[in-house]
């Protein structure tokens, strides 16, 4: 490699960071109640319904901390409820999705889904490809340099 700005490690950089700034851009235009983080977190919260706060933090890499400072504030939206329950003889904190929140998901949802459809460049085959390898350099990366996000 003879300039680093030439690298893939570079490009997949530059292009993580447009395709959030795009995110944050068209949650904005389409004046979404919530920010491409809450819809994040409650993507996956939908799609691991029992999840607890450490578990989703790793899940979206984020920090324990800034987890429940999103988590609280989503809280206060009415998106998700958090209960205590006992598991393993600690008690952790239930996330549920409220009736408001499934609402706002699924709406955002149904726009973000149309507009993947309609602008799409590349064939399916191709992203699930691509992600498969996207995967395989994060955990390596990951392993590799020992990364937590705490």
């Amino acid at each position: 490699m003879e300039h680093y700005t030439k690298s893939l490690p570079y490009e997949l950089a530059l292009t993580s960071r447009v395709l959030h700034e795009a995110m944050v851009v068209f949650f904005k235009n389409n004046e979404f109640p919530i920010s491409p983080d809450e819809y994040v977190i409650l993507d996956c919260l939908y799609t691991h319904p029992n999840i607890i706060q450490m578990e989703l933090a790793k899940m979206i890499l984020k920090g324990r901390a800034h987890t429940g400072k999103f988590l609280k504030t989503m809280e206060e939206k009415n998106l998700i409820i958090r209960t205590p329950a006992l598991q393993c003889s600690k008690i952790i904190m239930q996330i549920e999705i409220t009736p408001n929140g499934f609402k706002i998901y699924n709406e955002i949802n149904k726009v973000i889904t149309s507009y993947i459809e309609k602008t799409n460049i590349i064939s399916e085959s191709k992203i699930q490809e691509t992600i498969s390898f996207l995967k395989t350099l994060r955990e390596d990366a990951v392993k590799r340099f020992s990364i937590k996000f705490e």
